[in-house]
């Protein structure tokens, strides 16, 4: 018929779908990556705001511990009473790092949310110590690392000439001397967060 225009059929062509498929899977991609990359940094950002929780929590128990210090000395039966502050006793020398011994429910391995691991089945990070006298038999300095394996995937991580198994950070126990062996701050999946207080004897008058 003349006049009469040539409707065409409604829909997309195959182009069109294949076209807008392939927008569609490299934006979802893009997302996931994103996703991915978020969820790793939160992961890590908890992490870390959980280690400096236990860090401060050790710089407490320290401090506490030196409460009962009230005797002047490197041999004072004040000082070889505490808790922790009794690895300076008998010593001019630093202590290096150790694993202070548990008291009570208190431990140097901490589970994933930050609790004392007390059955050290779910160890997630690890307390060291280091003592340092200031002032022989007045005053020291307390260093604290804690220390964590870090979850995830790491490019080219396990070939990394200090890598650290997931097997060996379990089996070292919180171990000091093995954690020395790791270069703590050089392993590419073990993080570490260090702080220091210090602590002097507290005289006490007499009643």
């Amino acid at each position: 018929m003349i006049g009469a225009q040539e409707r065409r059929p409604s829909g997309f062509t195959l182009v069109e779908v294949m076209i807008a498929i392939g927008i569609m899977t490299v934006g979802s991609l893009g997302i996931l990556s994103m996703h991915h990359a978020v969820s790793a940094a939160n992961r890590s950002a908890n992490e870390m705001n959980t280690a400096i929780a236990i860090t401060e929590s050790w710089v407490e128990r320290i401090d506490r511990d030196a409460l009962r210090w009230t005797e002047e000395g490197i041999n004072s039966s004040a000082l070889t009473g505490t808790d922790y502050l009794k690895e300076l006793a008998g010593s001019i020398e630093p202590t290096g790092w150790f694993t202070p011994a548990p008291r009570g429910d208190e431990r140097a391995a901490f589970d994933f949310l930050g609790r004392d691991d007390v059955n050290g089945n779910n160890t997630k990070f690890c307390t060291n110590l280091n003592m340092t006298w200031l002032r022989q038999g007045s005053s020291a300095r307390v260093d604290i690392r804690t220390f964590w394996y870090r979850e995830g995937y790491i490019h080219n991580g396990p070939t990394h000439p200090r890598w650290v198994a997931g097997t060996d950070f379990r089996g070292a126990a919180c171990d000091a001397a093995t954690a020395d062996g790791w270069d703590l701050g050089l392993a590419p999946n073990i993080e570490v967060v260090f702080a220091s207080t210090v602590v002097r004897w507290t005289r006490r008058e007499a009643p």
